[in-house]
Parts: structure tokens; sequence; C-alpha cells
């Protein structure tokens, strides 16, 4: 279970543009589960609207307090974890809110399923409604963070985080691709290959740290006050330290001097080594990741060319759109008029301008969302998930194999 405060989000433009994206639009739904506290009168997701209304009474009564008056709190499961029943979804949402301090405040929740895995959302409206001062709380990574893992424990729920935050874990942004893509990350590729490989020479300089990293592909770099492993090809970057604790910038440079960056010889040798990294899991047929290697590139390339083509033709249509007043006020200036009537014609092509450039805007808009729209692959559990409901012989024997193992891993654990 991932448990986090979404800082920016919708969050950031009020309680009801926040509440609107976790009803969903009228045709299309997203809520399948929806919960109300201290709002009278609201007891389905059709009642957002009245929700936000009152929640906009109680912060209009604070009039000291910043934009940030809206609490976002996301409840992320694990793909493979059992769907939760609305008494233990009402459970874990209430817990979360107590542990956070706003069991006073009004918030609503609802449950999505438009991902792989199931998540909650809940708007929590900062200001009390009795005495109306707004509640921030401190270190409420920590404090969810503790709950998550009690709740985990106590619904039978598959972790997803380990409990301490020490270096020889997976840094945050890692575990999260990991978790969102089902794929291997580069820290994870580094640790169980780089490591390894720079444990089993004698380091004596510099050069010696090089030679191995060009034997995969990946480059040493400083980046910000410290050290960096970046693969050269896809240029993907985790901290030393995180790949190893004698590996940090620190401890390298007590050990070998100054740091000293690759030669151009060694950045050409890594380019041509075959031991590079690869997000391909574990036990997966190469065809398949194939596939979808290829998707991946291939809606890549026709984006690229969709927002390459969009610029040309935004640019092209804001300079003609320029050009035609600059031409117009030229016209208008060589008028034999009057001084006030001069200044009236103005004020009117300015105001024309005005309206054609919020027409071109908002023409433009529609092409970047429809960009942004256009068809994807989606993630590596997806692909699978799709590939199997189309009967695709592989992605079918990879999730039996998958589920044989949850099953054996289960009977382990004595589940």
């Amino acid at each position: 279970m991932i448990v986090r405060h979404q800082r920016s989000s919708a969050s950031g433009n009020g309680f009801r543009q926040l509440a609107r994206y976790i009803r969903g639009q009228s045709h299309a739904p997203r809520a399948t589960w929806f919960l109300a506290a201290n709002l009278a009168g609201v007891t389905t997701a059709h009642d957002v609207e009245l929700a936000c209304r009152l929640v906009e009474a109680v912060q209009a009564q604070n009039t000291r307090a910043g934009k940030a008056r809206t609490y976002h709190l996301v409840i992320a499961l694990h793909p493979e974890d059992r769907s939760l029943d609305r008494r233990e979804l009402r459970h874990v949402v209430e817990h979360l809110v107590d542990t956070l301090g706003f069991s006073d405040h009004q918030y609503i929740a609802a449950r999505h399923n438009d991902k792989d895995h199931e998540h909650i959302h809940v708007a929590i409206n900062k200001i009390h409604p009795e005495s109306f001062r707004i509640h921030s709380p401190a270190w409420d990574h920590q404090k969810l963070f503790e709950a998550g893992r009690a709740l985990e424990a106590e619904l039978g729920l598959r972790p997803l985080r380990a409990r301490t935050r020490e270096r020889d874990e997976l840094p945050q942004p890692a575990a999260d691709y990991e978790a969102q893509q089902g794929v291997a990350s580069f820290a994870r590729w580094a640790r169980k290959t780089l490591a390894p490989a720079l444990r089993a020479v004698e380091i004596g300089t510099w050069d010696d740290v090089h030679n191995v990293c060009d034997h995969f592909d990946v480059v040493v770099r400083l980046h910000g006050n410290g050290l960096v492993f970046e693969d050269a090809e896809q240029g993907i970057r985790v901290k030393a330290s995180c790949v190893g604790r004698n590996l940090s910038k620190s401890r390298l440079c007590k050990q070998l001097g100054d740091f000293r960056p690759a030669s151009v010889h060694q950045l050409e040798d890594a380019g041509r080594t075959v031991h590079r990294y690869s997000p391909m899991p574990a036990m997966v047929p190469e065809s398949l990741w194939k596939d979808y290697t290829q998707l991946l590139n291939q809606v890549r390339v026709q984006r690229q060319h969709a927002w390459s083509g969009y610029r040309d033709s935004a640019s092209r249509e804001r300079r003609r759109l320029k050009e035609k007043y600059r031409h117009q006020r030229r016209l208008l200036g060589a008028l034999p008029v009057s001084n006030r009537d001069r200044k009236r014609f103005s004020q009117q092509l300015a105001l024309r301008q005005a309206i054609e450039s919020r027409t071109l805007g908002r023409k433009l808009a529609i092409q970047r969302k429809a960009i942004q729209k256009s068809p994807h692959p989606g993630s590596w559990r997806h692909l699978v998930a799709s590939s199997a409901a189309n009967r695709d012989a592989r992605a079918i024997r990879l999730l039996q194999r998958r589920e044989r193992q949850r099953g054996s891993h289960d009977l382990e654990r004595g589940c």
C-alpha cells in the first residue's frame, strides 16, 4: 500500500476542482465507491456540488489562510491485492484521516479502478468547520507511512515499501517506477550488476572506476554535491551512494583523491559495450518485450512528429495574426482622421486582436490535448494484461507463471 500526500495536483486549484476530478465527468464517472464526512446532506457522488458549496462556505470564514486550503490524500493498493469491501474502505480512510488529525474536518473520498491497481482519492478541507482554523499536519509523510504499514498488517495487504529509509534500499523514485511500470529500475540493475563488478576489482585510481563502468555503458559524473552513475545511452541516473555506501563521493575521493572525469577514449568505449542496462524483467519472453519496446518507440516517434508539427503550425498562426494587425495599424496610422477617431479605431482594433488571440489559444489548446491523448501502449503491466485479453499465448503463460509464483509465496507465508 502506498499512502501519500499529493502536493502538486488539482488540490492547488481549490476543493471544487479536486472534487470534480475525484467524481469524474457525468458521461464518464470514475468513482466506484464514495464516502462523505461532516457534510450534511452529502451521501452519494451526485452530491459533490453540494459538498463543494459547504466546504467553500467554511473556507470563506478564514480570510488569513493562503491558497493551500485543501489536502489531497492518495491511497494506492498493489495490483495483485484483493479488492476491499465498503466496510474496509471506510475503515482505511477514517483511520488515515484520523492519523492526520482531520477527523472533525469535512472530506470526501472515492475509489477509482481506471488503472491496473485500485486507488482511493480523499479531498479534505483543512479549515475546521467550527473554529475556522487551518490545520496543516506536521511530519505527515512519516505518520502516513506508519499508519499504512499498520493497515497492511491488519488487512493482509501486500507491502510496497520497506519500513526504514536507509541507503541500502532503493531510492523512492526507483521504487515508484517499479511499482507503476512493473519493470526493473536502473538503480536495482546497478546494485545487482555494477556494484559487484566494482567490488570484484582492486580500485586504485579513478581510471579503474571508469574502466569498469565502460563495460556496462555507464558513465560516472559529478551531479550537484555528489556522484551519479548514468546510463550513457538512455541518460538515466542514480546516486552513487545508493548503489553502494563505499561508492559515495566522499569515500571515493578520500580513497582516490579529487574526482577525475572519464576521458574521451573511455566515453567512446562505453558506447560500444553490450552489457548495458535493460528494464526487461526476469523470466519474460524476449519477443513480447521486443514488441513492447517497438510500440513505445513507434509512439514516441509519432508524438515527436506531432509536437514538431504543432510547434511549426502554432508559430505560423501566431506570426500571421501578429502581422495581420501590424499591417492594419499601419493603415490606421495613414488614415486622414482626427486623433480622437484614431484612438477609438485603435481600441477597436486591439479588442478584435484580443478576441482572435483567445480564439487561437483555445484552438491550440485543443490540438495539444489531442496530442497528449493520442494512443499509448501504457506500462508493461498494461501491455501484458491487454495482450492476454487478446489471447496472446506469451502473455497468458507469463500471467500463469506469476500466479503460480504468487501462490507458492502465499503458501510459504502461511496464507
